[in-house]
């Protein structure tokens, strides 16, 4: 939607509320939209992670899960105390071990009232399920849990860490690593 010569009209939607917040980019000298301008888009079908399909090239092929990896994501605004399973961030231990060749299941469980984007560096998961759509960042909302699904194939050290940058500097991060 644009209105006059270059003039775009920029409206997000705040997840979770009814509220939404409003710019204009301009790149030419039409008029701004009114305040109350809506574009159409944002009145379509969102699309959840369940409804993402991956190509078939990149589906991880069915199997059981070989282990468990359950991260709690815990703090909140009033302390600033950004944590996974109530400890900040410790570069010199891997809190997280799995074995080269594993299928793994990584559950966040959001026990905060914040969204927190979750990501894991060093490997694509699958959400919704093992045949699920391929990502390395997975919204987890206040209160849910989000559970992914990995093949331990990226030998390594890996950060698994909050992608909202003043969350993972609180501490909202952790290590996941392979068995030597």
């Amino acid at each position: 939607m644009t209105l006059g010569d270059g003039v775009f009209p920029l409206v997000a939607l705040a997840e979770g509320k009814d509220a939404a917040a409003y710019a204009v980019l301009r790149t030419g000298g039409g008029r701004p939209p009114p305040v109350s301008v809506r574009p159409a888009e944002l009145d379509r079908r969102v699309l959840g992670y369940d409804t993402l399909v991956p190509a078939a090239s990149v589906a991880l092929p069915e199997r059981r899960e070989d282990r468990v990896v359950r991260l709690s994501l815990t703090g909140g605004m009033m302390g600033y105390d950004w944590r996974i399973d109530g400890a900040r961030f410790d570069h010199t231990s891997v809190a997280h071990v799995v074995a080269a060749g594993q299928r793994v299941r990584l559950d966040y469980v959001n026990d905060t009232r914040m969204f927190h984007p979750m990501h894991l560096h060093g490997h694509t998961f699958a959400l919704g399920g093992p045949s699920g759509s391929r990502k390395d960042t997975a919204l987890v909302l206040p209160g849910r849990t989000v559970s992914t699904w990995f093949d331990a194939d990226s030998p390594g050290r890996w950060m698994v860490h909050c992608h909202n940058a003043y969350h993972a500097e609180a501490g909202m991060m952790t290590l996941l690593g392979y068995q030597a």
